[in-house]
């Protein structure tokens, strides 16, 4: 009987009175703790690391648990918007309108012309002139231009077979050159350019 209350007596209770059964209280802290966990994860955890339910590890797990809980809620309630594809259509600004057709080209046209302009006055600077600015195709065509307007010019010369020149004008010094022929004509007949006057000729 001495040693029953000497055993008791140390923890602060009599021989009388039982000591409150522990493993029912835990079992009740273990309940609701899961029960809190599983429901409201934030008020479950504060519950199970504040009253010490369950060893370290076990409130870790659970700990880890209740986080892919409350990410998956998260997840989940999320409103997610469904994208529609569209593929885009190229407008011009309401407030831009599109110039005419006409301003357009007349614009490039005066850029063009500005440049030439400038790469004409870096070659004349140079001793050069226009042609130098142009490719063989040009220079070729300009060429025949040249020549398909001097064949259908008009030039003069006097009758006969002992015509020798084709000239620029009706009167050439003291001669009088009465014919009309163009320069194609005079040089089919073998007649050169006066040395004097100075009628149109052919290149090349």
């Amino acid at each position: 009987m001495d040693s029953r209350k000497r055993r008791t007596s140390g923890a602060g209770y009599t021989a009388h009175v039982e000591r409150p059964s522990k493993q029912g209280a835990v079992s009740s802290r273990a309940v609701w703790g899961l029960i809190l966990t599983v429901l409201l994860p934030p008020v479950g955890l504060m519950f199970l690391w504040h009253r010490g339910v369950f060893r370290t590890r076990g409130r870790m797990l659970l700990t880890g648990l209740a986080t892919v809980e409350m990410a998956a809620l998260v997840i989940w309630l999320t409103p997610h918007a469904e994208l529609t594809p569209r593929m885009p259509v190229p407008a011009a600004p309401p407030q831009v309108t599109a110039a005419p057709q006409g301003q357009t080209l007349n614009a490039l046209y005066n850029i063009e012309q500005l440049l030439y302009e400038q790469q004409l006055a870096q070659v004349e600077a140079q001793g050069g002139t226009a042609a130098d600015l142009m490719t063989e195709e040009e220079k070729l065509e300009m060429v025949n231009q040249q020549n398909e307007e001097a064949y259908n010019t008009t030039v003069y010369s006097v009758f006969g077979d002992d015509a020798i020149y084709y000239h620029a004008t009706k009167v050439c010094r003291t001669q009088t050159n009465g014919r009309e022929l163009t320069v194609r004509d005079a040089l089919r007949q073998g007649l050169q350019p006066c040395p004097y006057c100075n009628p149109p000729t052919v290149t090349g």
